[in-house]
Order: C-alpha cells, then structure tokens, then sequence
C-alpha cells in the first residue's frame, strides 16, 4: 500500500478541502459550556468522543497529502 491515499479531488480544491478539514477539527473541540459535562462532572461521552474524532481527520488530511490549516 502506498504512503498516501491517491488523490479523489482536482489540485485547484486541495486547498479547500484542507480547510473544510480544518474548520471540522476545530468544530470537535469540547464546548466552554456543556449541561452534561456539567452533570458528569467531567467530559460527557459526545465531548470526550470530539479530541478523537479531531485526530482522525487529521490523519485523514496526511494521508492524502493534504496541508490542513492550524
């Protein structure tokens, strides 16, 4: 298997499908107020699930050789 994923999307939407990962990434971060977090005193289940999810598409963006914004 190669280092990287072959490429489904055109050079010109490389840099936008970087950025959608990117905004996703940032979309997982646990919220500054959560009822439930609250309640669990902790990270409920969804928000503790969000860090993981984050490193996946991060992976995801490596894998296809993508630069994901910071």
């Amino acid at each position: 298997m190669p280092d990287r994923l072959a490429l489904p999307v055109p050079a010109a939407r490389q840099e936008l499908l970087g950025q959608a990962l990117a905004d996703a990434v940032y979309y997982r971060d646990p919220p500054a107020q959560c009822a439930a977090c609250e309640a669990a005193d902790g990270l409920c289940e969804q928000c503790a699930a969000g860090p993981a999810r984050a490193r996946a598409y991060l992976v995801l963006g490596d894998d296809l050789g993508l630069e994901v914004p910071a």
